[in-house]
Order: structure tokens, then C-alpha cells, then sequence
């Protein structure tokens, strides 16, 4: 099985997007690693009253921007962003820790 890879432009959209969010994570290291969405088990939609479908299960991506910051005491303070994205580059999910 082959990964999809995010193109150049839509990375490039997201981390600007998130620079103008999380100004503070500029010069972060990116990392970018490909996952698999949850399928959504006919089972599962039945309990919470949804209907079964047959869709195929959809290919996300995850970015983690990580960048370690100096505090004034000298301290080094780990920034992590870490965010879900779809194919098409839209933010499905995003989380912030320090």
C-alpha cells in the first residue's frame, strides 16, 4: 500500500495558517506523518443511531510543529502543536501542549 503524501502547497497553506494562529511556533520543526482515519463500524453507527455506510476509510494526516523555547530563568520549555488535517488540507482536529 502506498502513503499519500500532502503536496508542497497545501503544507505550505497549513503551516501559514497556523503561524498566523500560533505565532510563537515560528522556526518549529515540522513533521508531517500520514494515518488512517476511524472507520466507522456498522455496529458502532447502529448503538448511536446512525445508518451504516460502506465509505472508504479516509486518509488524514498529522503535523507536529515542536520547538523548544528558553524560559528567563534559563529553563528550556518544550512548544508542541500538534493538528489533523484531511486530504484536502482542512483541520480536522488540533491540540496544543507545553
Amino acid at each position: 500500500m502506498v502513503e499519500e503524501v500532502l503536496p508542497a502547497a497545501v503544507v505550505e497553506q497549513i503551516r501559514q495558517e497556523l503561524l498566523r494562529e500560533y505565532p510563537e511556533m515560528e522556526g518549529a520543526e515540522m513533521v508531517i506523518t500520514p494515518c488512517r482515519a476511524s472507520p466507522r463500524l456498522p455496529d458502532v453507527m447502529a448503538k448511536v443511531g446512525l445508518p451504516a455506510t460502506d465509505e472508504p476509510v479516509e486518509i488524514q494526516h498529522i503535523i507536529t510543529l515542536r520547538k523548544d523555547v528558553p524560559a528567563e530563568d534559563g529553563v528550556i520549555i518544550p512548544l508542541v502543536l500538534r493538528v489533523t488535517v484531511d486530504a484536502q488540507g482542512r483541520i480536522v482536529k488540533e491540540r496544543r501542549g507545553r
